[in-house]
């Protein structure tokens, strides 16, 4: 690429000369650090209570590339197989991520100005990466090569800021608003944009990498904190919905109630209702870094779909403390406790070190 295009990105912040001086010296890694990292990830395993081999440890993303800059995280996995936990690896990836959620809620540790990211990646699952570094073995898998894709820089910009227009109206619109059915309409309008977000970055990352203007534009968002702004916006429409001092109280909710209580021959069911609360993580991409402001629509979700659902300790938290419920240490699949009148049951799994709602 010409180099005035390279020394754009390269003022940019999209795309560096030199791996981070802070980690790499001539393209060995840091030996304080990588000793660091290797205790913050036997602890993370311990208190996570995984007793598998570990495969490796790997570390990836933009500080394993050119392309890091200062928001950039150490994206450490640990590399394990999950079917030697249960076969069911879907449901072992869940109650990894609740073990992750709680480590994330527990500690915040920064090495030299950058925060640690810690995961766990089921062995079998395909990583493809430009730069891919096993602090297990102290050597590199994948050795970047530096290569300053051809990316038009305004291109990014145009359509972040595109996208930042939105969010700024969408606040504008919920700091006007006291009605709920127009918080309804914002709590749509939010959901839909977080979704075409997400489906944006998907996109750019299929057809072009990690240097497509779609994902560079979604860096851009989730590090002006544009993307955690619209999280917010959406749980807050959402409290606006149901908040007890709108106007929603004041309207007639026969019809609504009647649709709850349809198959209900024995009068009204005293439910009570909730926001499930807590603000996302300002990821697109599922992590379980918060409390997660869907359990109430999961769990009406298996009301009339069974299933079982592996939980959060925050909501485990949210599920004891809306429908009263104590837990104790017998809690299991064959004596679980019930969820009020919802018909959904709560117990502990040992196979999954975690607790799951299932009907």
């Amino acid at each position: 690429m010409p180099f005035s295009d390279a020394l754009m990105l390269i003022e940019s912040g999209i795309y560096n000369k030199d791996l981070n001086h802070n980690f790499w010296f001539n393209k060995r890694f840091s030996k304080t650090i990588r000793e660091k990292l290797l205790r913050i990830a036997k602890d993370f395993i311990t208190d996570s209570k995984v007793t598998v081999d570990i495969d490796d440890i790997q570390l990836t993303g933009s500080l394993a590339n050119y392309n890091y800059n200062k928001h950039s995280d150490l994206d450490v996995h640990i590399l394990l197989d999950f079917s030697k936990i249960n076969d069911d690896s879907a449901l072992v990836k869940q109650a990894l991520d609740g073990k992750r959620f709680i480590w994330n809620l527990r500690h915040n540790i920064v090495l030299r100005d950058h925060e640690v990211e810690l995961y766990f990646q089921d062995t079998k699952e395909p990583h493809i990466a430009s730069g891919l570094y096993s602090i297990l073995e102290n050597e590199w898998l994948t050795e970047p090569t530096y290569d300053p894709p051809n990316v038009d820089i305004r291109d990014v910009n145009k359509k972040a800021s595109s996208l930042v227009d939105l969010i700024k109206h969408l606040k504008h619109e919920i700091s006007l608003n006291d009605c709920p059915i127009q918080a309804k309409v914002l709590h749509k309008f939010g959901k839909r944009l977080k979704s075409k977000i997400g489906k944006m970055r998907t996109e750019g990352l299929q057809r072009e990498g990690e240097f497509s203007i779609e994902n560079l534009a979604f860096k851009q968002l989730r590090n002006n904190g544009a993307i955690g702004l619209l999280i917010d916006l959406i749980t807050k429409s959402y409290e606006q919905i149901y908040s007890e001092h709108t106007v929603a109280d004041k309207t007639d909710d026969s019809s609504f109630m009647s649709f709850f209580n349809k198959d209900n021959k024995k009068g009204p069911r005293q439910q009570k209702w909730g926001t499930g609360g807590g603000r996302l993580h300002q990821n697109i991409l599922p992590d379980m870094h918060k409390t997660d402001a869907s359990l109430n629509t999961k769990i009406e979700t298996l009301r009339e779909r069974p299933g079982k659902l592996v939980l959060s300790q925050a909501d485990v938290n949210y599920c004891t403390d809306k429908y009263k419920v104590d837990i104790d240490a017998n809690l299991r699949r064959d004596n679980p406790k019930q969820l009020g009148t919802s018909g959904i049951r709560l117990y502990y799994d040992p196979t999954l070190n975690a607790f799951v709602i299932e009907k």
